[in-house]
């Protein structure tokens, strides 16, 4: 009788200690195991690819489900910690086309003031002012970038060596003025403009797209447009409408502007488009040719 008890008494503390486990091993899961969602940064091809998902469970880094938290490394944590933090950052990149201009210097000035880091796409300009535009793009750690030395579709998209000479051509000139030569370009027209059809064929963009990547230059488009090439001089508040509708529910964001003696009401808007960005949580950089968020509307064939 005093066996069966003894038997009857040990049953029960395994019950016991088996439930205890069992709760305590549920615990470890949910605090060691694999968080449901890790950010990842997703490259992003153009405004019309696929909608931009900062969550993948197949690029997380996942951790075993028995392992406690106090067993990560510092290494484990201070990666989960990045990856969550830059997938949750909002980066705006100002671009701006066709300079220099006569409004070249107001910009700056108020990129300065509102500490903005933009990219300068520049055209070929000798005027000894001009030169001073292109130094102190650089000067106040802004990007330049290749938009052509002539900027003439006839000419440029006529052939692939075309292209290239207009470009060199440039290159030369902002080496020589600043000691940097860029290593990024914007097509005029963008990389899918059909105006370059009547000077070099259908083909000829795909034809300099594929060129220009073999010879690691790095093309960006854009993903919104401010709207300001619809006129010649499109009223203030349709460029900030324009830039807020276009980047609704972006992360990333290359906003194309335009540096032009006739577009005065770029300049005027550029403060409240800033205004607005900051507010919505954006931070601002340049572009640079290891970027991993390029937008392009043209992928040349391999």
């Amino acid at each position: 009788m005093r066996s069966v008890r003894g038997m009857s008494i040990l049953a029960a503390l395994l019950v016991l200690a088996s439930a205890l486990g069992y709760r305590e091993g549920s615990l470890l899961t949910r605090e060691g195991g694999a968080p449901q969602h890790q950010a990842v940064i997703h490259k992003v091809e153009d405004e019309y690819g696929p909608p931009y998902s900062p969550w993948s469970s197949s690029e997380s880094t996942s951790l075993s489900s028995s392992t406690p938290p106090q067993a990560r490394s510092t290494a484990d944590r201070e990666v989960e910690h990045l990856q969550k933090s830059d997938a949750s950052r909002k980066i705006a990149y100002l671009t701006f086309d066709d300079g220099p201009s006569s409004h070249t210097p107001r910009i700056l000035d108020i990129l300065q003031r509102q500490h903005v880091q933009a990219t300068f796409f520049v055209i070929g300009k000798e005027r000894e002012t001009d030169k001073r535009m292109y130094r102190r793009i650089v000067e106040e750690g802004h990007v330049l970038g290749n938009h052509t030395y002539s900027h003439d579709y006839s000419r440029i998209y006529r052939s692939t060596e075309a292209f290239q000479r207009d470009v060199e051509r440039l290159n030369m000139l902002l080496e020589e003025q600043t000691g940097v030569k860029p290593d990024i370009l914007r097509f005029p027209g963008g990389s899918n403009n059909h105006i370059s059809w009547k000077a070099g064929g259908r083909r000829i963009m795909a034809s300099i797209a594929r060129e220009m990547s073999k010879q690691g230059i790095a093309y960006f488009d854009w993903n919104v447009s401010s709207a300001d090439a619809a006129a010649v001089t499109l009223d203030k508040q349709s460029i900030v409408q324009a830039v807020k509708q276009n980047s609704a529910h972006k992360d990333r964001i290359i906003v194309l502007m335009h540096d032009m003696d006739k577009k005065t009401t770029t300049v005027e808007a550029l403060p409240e488009i800033i205004t607005f960005l900051k507010r919505e949580g954006y931070e601002f950089k340049g572009l640079d040719k290891e970027e991993s968020f390029r937008c392009q509307f043209l992928q040349p064939p391999a």
